[in-house]
């Protein structure tokens, strides 16, 4: 398909971003810092939340509906001749390609797929560096059912003679990441915590501040101790990125930082009541989530909203929200893949003496707990998750009941 189109892929200059978790908000960071920076700056992600034009933006802005109907028909026209038809990520891919070459910009982040190794992203030629943040168990039966066997399929974007820059995490894993390098003779950056600082965090203030290697006390939008990892390999690549020659002034890096949104990863929605928004699906997920609001707000109690999708490991993830919660609202957010409430129930209840309600709606669900939270229950807050499907409907619930 790609040659058909003219092989766009050959033309652009990537950063490419892999793991388990953390690699949207390292790419959105990326991607916010190089444009302060004045460069023209795509971005490709995957999943969209509320519309597909999400998937490709440009220095923020997401392309324009007749655009990309444009690009689609393109690619339609192009695939009517091929036995082998791609399947819907490789033609997003494609269409990604094709419309950030067209534009002509000065760098494209392109988060990975799936995996990493075999992921449609990787056909990529140029890439300036690879990034790998946090990998996790997830997606077994195609990546592998160890960390070792998915370490691999994510090392698998490390590419001859270029840096990758790697969040360091255990040791089975930065093991395979390091042979791979050296086989490969890419110089390998490891983020190292030991220069990590963080300052206390208040509400009121909205920021979390830290200091890294030599820059001081830089304001982070984006909440979530685990976003401190992230803000460590966002860092390190930005400094990857200057010492192969790119100008990145650092009022571009604080402002990138400073300013940077990411819909629903830990998001607070309402501060008063407090309601926290996060797309954590998976248990390393949902114990960082669950560690930073400890971090956060030590002294609030929550409320769970929660749904899932029927292939998770469901259970644990409650397991390790069940500490401090006062309820549980269980729905089902998607009619095919998602887990329905009723059997999440009967299997939560043997674990769990709390409340656990079963609305009929997402909105109804919404409701009842926003009228708990409003009726005298002080430090307590509203945690939504287990599914980025369900991100979109909560966002906007909560639009218009605080409009």
């Amino acid at each position: 398909l790609l040659k058909r189109l003219g092989n766009p892929e050959k033309s652009l200059r990537c950063i490419h971003v892999a793991g388990s978790n953390g690699k949207g908000s390292i790419c959105a960071s990326l991607q916010n810092i190089l444009s302060f920076a004045s460069y023209k700056t795509g971005l490709f992600i995957s999943p969209h939340l509320e519309r597909v034009n999400e998937r490709f933006t440009i220095d923020g802005k997401e392309i324009e509906d007749e655009v990309l109907l444009a690009y689609t028909k393109r690619i339609h026209d192009e695939i009517r001749f091929m036995d082998n038809k791609p399947n819907d990520f490789d033609l997003l891919t494609a269409l990604a390609f094709l419309y950030f070459k067209e534009e002509n910009v000065d760098f494209l982040i392109l988060e990975v797929g799936l995996g990493g190794r075999l992921d449609s992203t990787n056909v990529i030629h140029d890439k300036l560096v690879a990034v790998i943040a946090h990998i996790g168990l997830e997606h077994t039966a195609l990546l592998g059912n160890s960390l070792e066997k998915i370490a691999k399929e994510k090392a698998g974007i490390i590419v001859n003679d270029r840096p990758v820059v790697v969040l360091r995490q255990e040791k089975a894993v930065l093991e395979i990441i390091q042979n791979i390098a050296k086989e490969k003779d890419a110089k390998l950056i490891l983020t190292d915590s030991r220069y990590l600082h963080s300052s206390p965090f208040y509400l009121e203030n909205g920021y979390q501040y830290f200091s890294y290697r030599d820059r001081k006390d830089y304001a982070l939008s984006l909440l979530g101790d685990f976003q401190l990892d992230n803000a460590m390999v966002i860092c390190d690549t930005i400094d990857c990125l200057k010492s192969q020659g790119f100008k990145i002034p650092e009022e571009a890096v604080k402002m990138g930082l400073y300013t940077v949104e990411w819909k629903g990863r830990f998001e607070v929605l309402k501060k008063n009541p407090l309601i926290i928004l996060d797309g954590a699906h998976n248990p390393q997920a949902v114990t960082a989530l669950v560690r930073s609001i400890e971090m956060l707000f030590p002294e609030y109690k929550k409320r769970v909203f929660f749904s899932v999708m029927a292939d998770k490991n469901y259970m644990e993830m409650l397991r390790i929200l069940k500490n401090n919660s006062l309820s549980f609202t269980f729905f089902q957010v998607d009619d095919e893949r998602g887990l329905n409430a009723n059997i999440l129930k009967s299997q939560w209840q043997k674990e769990y003496e709390g409340e656990i309600f079963i609305p009929e709606n997402t909105e109804s669900g919404l409701s009842w707990n926003l009228e708990k939270l409003k009726n005298g229950e002080s430090k307590t807050l509203l945690l939504c998750l287990g599914s980025l499907y369900q991100v979109s409907g909560i966002r906007n619930y909560f639009k218009e009941v605080f409009s």
